[in-house]
């Protein structure tokens, strides 16, 4: 008799995780270590940005699969990451810039995502018809 020994593998759904809270997850290390790592740490404005950033949103990004609301903070938040270096002064470190513009757009692109943004484009984006004067006229509900 051969006992068959396998290594138990864990899915991400098994532990209540989606890839796009993984991503997430991910951006908010990323976004934790960033004025470190690309040297802009020295910009107090820049820190405490992030420190808000991570307590704000870090939590939200657990929940943007199943909360949709949190999506669209997720994804209004991204939008922020990316213009702050502009609006809290700390653009002239071109690492600094380069760094929060990309992060915020892939936050905003998980946050879209998760939203299911795209699919309320195109449901709303398909071109309609024109009516025809007669059938305006029945819509409108004429009377002769």
């Amino acid at each position: 008799m051969k006992v068959k020994l396998s290594s138990p593998r864990l899915k991400l759904s098994s532990l209540g995780l989606d890839k796009l809270n993984v991503a997430a997850g991910a951006l908010m290390v990323w976004v934790a270590l960033g004025p470190w790592v690309w040297g802009y740490a020295s910009s107090g404005s820049a820190v405490a940005s992030h420190v808000f950033f991570i307590f704000a949103f870090g939590p939200l990004t657990l929940l943007l699969v199943v909360l949709r609301p949190a999506a669209f903070v997720v994804f209004a938040a991204g939008l922020w990451l990316a213009v702050s270096p502009w609006l809290l002064g700390y653009a002239t470190n071109h690492s600094a810039w380069l760094s929060e513009l990309v992060t915020g757009v892939l936050f905003s692109i998980i946050g879209a995502r998760a939203a299911k943004l795209s699919t309320l484009v195109h449901v709303h984006g398909k071109h309609r018809q024109p009516a025809s004067p007669s059938r305006a006229a029945e819509a409108a509900g004429s009377r002769s």
